[in-house]
């Protein structure tokens, strides 16, 4: 980076804090703090949702999903449209109806404050840690990026995100998003033609996509059934529609924005822009990351795009490689051209793939690419000024998610705990204010914690995707009980906690190298001291199946203990 970029970068960041925090002394209240006095309009709020979800871990992990493996990550949102319908028509006139501040407050009304707490407390734990992994993220391809210690870039991150959410509340948050989600589009477009513009003569973007098909960078749907395949179309319509349910329909950082809309029209018409939008805008980033691949079968690659020693390479191959490298880029020149089979031109890229992971068996080290495409690419093939913009969309991107997350965070704690217990009534107007001021406070610190404790991943998309998966099912499997009438309430924090139990149970259940059920925990064998860890075992599930598993047994073990307790009534005071 040179000063142009530095500058670009300094200078949006400049802005974004302005802009976050610029109507700070407007606000009055809570309401204005935390829902915007329920005054959005419906594309704000849309935009809103939409860049929470294209946020810096889909800028750089998604692309980098189709690089690594192929396009059927896209799989993960085909039941999002399906999830966003039946919330329009269950659950969001429901809390425009009850006008509350937390999607938790609902529950109180069925099922008493227990009830509420329990799932307000799942909720802090499961986003708390989730917004340390969605600060980590970028923080660590960011600090590669300009050079600077991952410390600092975590803590820039963290506290800047913190301050603006802070001050400027959820009508900050919606301002900045709205914008960061413009920059990140503008970057990702021009990414993807800049790519197509650096092809060598004679090849253009069919040409290149043409040679990705052929390298199987292209396959998006797969219609077997395995249930320990994370993608799948089955996987991706049944098992996913439960995750984007809970995460639309329950976690408070999207139930608030659905809050702040000026009616339920609105809430309904911004909330069905993700369902128009979400899966073109994930098919367009792997598409890049596809594309990215081909670009790299006619242009000079490192073996690994992985920084060593903290430090992105420069080009310096093994002669070994190189061959191999040399020898698959004629080979797609001559497919292209229809002159040589597409097993020739995959057997020649399996063999630099090969020669790849060789290269890093020596080494030592077990490092992903996933992560660093993108990144490599900025920094070596993309002119100055542009490394700036590209780098504030990053950062734009990063601030989107994190923002939100504060916001419902502090919400959650406030008002479905704080204000909750208070002992005295009518505080002051602007007392919640400086509560909820505080808890964004609190949980911007928090991340910003937790976001220095986590060590690098495989793939940033996914880690925050599993984590929501242990508690997302049992969470919505409570609002399902809302509309479940013989429901004793208070089975429900029974059928939780069994439902939470049972996602572990599901979690831990592995398939053998002969094919047989196992149960196996490698986090409850690493606690206990044993490292042994069998490498052909493999789970029998993937993360996306625990959602509808967490959902459903919540309700079924409810049912049990409420059908339980009449037909032993001696037991209702147990």
């Amino acid at each position: 980076m040179n000063y142009l970029d530095w500058i670009i970068l300094l200078a949006f960041f400049a802005y974004i804090l302005w802009d976050g925090t610029k109507h700070a002394k407007t606000t009055k209240n809570a309401e204005e703090l935390l829902l915007a006095n329920r005054s959005m309009p419906w594309w704000a709020m849309g935009i809103s949702i939409m860049a929470t979800q294209a946020s810096a871990i889909s800028f750089i992990g998604t692309t980098g999903q189709a690089f690594t493996n192929d396009m059927q990550f896209v799989q993960m949102y085909l039941g999002l449209p399906i999830a966003i319908v039946i919330l329009c028509i269950t659950i969001v006139p429901f809390y425009h109806q009850l006008r509350a501040f937390t999607a938790y407050e609902a529950l109180e009304q069925k099922f008493g404050i227990r009830v509420r707490l329990v799932t307000s407390f799942l909720f802090l734990l499961s986003r708390g840690l989730a917004m340390g992994a969605i600060v980590a993220a970028p923080s660590y391809v960011l600090s590669l990026i300009l050079d600077l210690p991952l410390w600092l870039t975590v803590i820039i991150i963290g506290i800047s995100a913190t301050i603006y959410t802070t001050f400027g509340g959820i009508t900050g948050v919606i301002r900045t998003d709205v914008k960061q989600m413009v920059v990140m589009m503008i970057g990702l477009i021009f990414i993807f033609f800049w790519i197509v513009i650096k092809l060598p003569d004679g090849i253009g973007a069919m040409e290149s996509l043409k040679v990705s098909g052929a390298l199987g960078k292209l396959q998006t749907l797969n219609f077997s059934f395995e249930s320990g395949t994370k993608y799948n179309i089955w996987a991706g319509t049944i098992a996913s529609m439960f995750l984007m349910l809970s995460y639309f329909g329950t976690d408070q950082s999207q139930v608030q924005r659905l809050l702040t809309a000026k009616s339920l029209k609105d809430s309904r018409v911004g909330l069905l822009m993700t369902a128009v939008f979400k899966i073109p805008m994930v098919f367009f980033m792997l598409l890049i990351g596809a594309l990215l691949y081909s670009y790299y079968v006619f242009n000079p690659a490192p073996q690994n795009f992985a920084p060593q020693n903290g430090e992105f390479q420069e080009v310096q191959l093994a002669e070994e490689h190189m061959q191999l490298h040399e020898k698959r880029k004629q080979l797609a020149y001559q497919y292209i051209e229809g002159t040589v089979a597409k097993s020739n031109l995959k057997s020649a890229d399996q063999a630099v793939v090969n020669s790849q992971h060789l290269s890093l068996h020596k080494d030592g080290e077990n490092r992903n690419d996933t992560n660093y495409v993108v990144p490599y690419f900025i920094l070596t093939e993309l002119p100055n000024g542009i490394i700036g913009l590209i780098i504030a969309a990053i950062f734009a991107a990063a601030l989107s998610s994190i923002d939100s997350g504060l916001n419902s965070l502090a919400a959650s704690s406030v008002m479905d705990w704080y204000k909750r217990f208070s002992k005295v009534e009518n505080r002051p107007t602007g007392f919640y204010l400086k509560a909820s001021r505080l808890a964004t406070l609190f949980w911007g610190v928090f991340a910003t914690a937790v976001a220095l404790l986590f060590g690098e991943t495989n793939s940033i998309i996914e880690l925050v995707n599993e984590i929501g998966s242990y508690f997302y099912g049992s969470i919505l499997g409570v609002f399902i009980l809302l509309f479940v009438k013989p429901i004793n309430a208070k089975t429900v924090i029974s059928g939780m906690t069994m439902g939470i139990l049972t996602v572990f149970f599901f979690d831990s259940v592995y398939i053998d190298e002969a094919g047989q059920l196992t149960l196996h925990s490698p986090y409850l064998l690493q606690t206990m001291g044993i490292t042994q860890h069998p490498d052909a075992c493999r789970k029998a599930l993937s993360f996306l199946w625990l959602n509808p598993i967490g959902a459903l047994s919540v309700v079924l073990w409810s049912l049990i203990f409420t059908f339980g307790l009449k037909l032993f009534p001696a037991t209702k005071g147990t």
